[in-house]
């Protein structure tokens, strides 16, 4: 695995990989490249091995097996945590926190590059949610209530917003649903900041791969950061589970993506 931190552009990504053969690529971390003609392709190659040569990672066109080795686990990853992480610039990025026995590695694709640094197999969750911005918990209580009925809340928030909450379906609850509908009509309609999803996967020896049935996502509004994740009850029927998001509470939701798959 690598020693340290190392960035790459996507051209000198893509040169690596076509000259190694690394077919296998993870889809957060997939991107087009840059057209490149049968002639222009010895210059552009060149051009990206000088690259990898001025930073270290090759010599010639001889590629560090470290990052080989990074590429490979990437690729194919025994344990992943993996999503997409938006700032609140606008800007987002793809990330994939992999791991097996002897080491893992965090890599994460913006629009200029990809960014490598080793991290501890027991460290995927760690490194995953902390690459989220600095935000506050959400100012408010926790929120649970059948997706259906969220679904619903969400659909008749526009009527609500605009003013119009006795045309709206929530006018038709009454009691605990009705306050758990109106409070998440109201953070629905509070700007949003940025936010994102997490993932956690794993292969069996086979090479057969079992994802998260449903990712634990993350919104930065206005009131602070807030997670979402739904979840079956006793008798099956799924659930939305919204409440106050501290990098605690986020990391042990992620742990619980990959508990869920063992």
């Amino acid at each position: 695995m690598l020693r340290g931190p190392v960035s790459l552009s996507r051209n000198a990504w893509e040169a690596v990989r076509n000259r190694y053969g690394v077919a296998e690529q993870h889809r957060m971390l997939s991107f087009s490249p840059d057209p490149v003609s049968a002639e222009e392709f010895p210059a552009w190659e060149r051009r990206a091995f000088e690259e990898l040569n001025r930073t270290g990672l090759a010599n010639g066109t001889t590629v560090h097996q470290d990052l080989l080795d990074s590429m490979q686990l990437l690729a194919m990853p025994p344990v992943e945590v993996h999503g997409r992480v938006g700032y609140h610039n606008r800007n987002a990025i793809g990330f994939v926190a992999a791991g097996e026995a002897n080491g893992g590695v965090l890599a994460v694709l913006d629009e200029q590059a990809l960014h490598l640094r080793p991290i501890g197999p027991d460290k995927l969750v760690e490194a995953a949610v902390g690459l989220l911005p600095p935000a506050p918990p959400g100012r408010g209580q926790s929120l649970s209530m059948p997706v259906a009925d969220a679904d619903r809340v969400a659909g008749g928030g526009q009527q609500a917003s605009a003013g119009n909450e006795e045309q709206g379906w929530l006018q038709s609850s009454s009691g605990d649903s009705d306050t758990t509908g109106r409070a998440l009509q109201r953070l629905l309609t509070e700007p949003r900041l940025g936010g994102g999803r997490f993932y956690a996967a794993l292969r069996d020896a086979t090479g057969r791969r079992r994802r998260s049935a449903e990712p634990l996502t993350y919104m930065d509004l206005e009131s602070g950061r807030w997670l979402v994740r739904k979840k079956p009850n006793a008798s099956g029927e799924l659930w939305m589970v919204i409440q106050p998001a501290s990098p605690e509470v986020l990391a042990g939701g992620v742990g619980e993506l990959l508990r869920e798959l063992h």
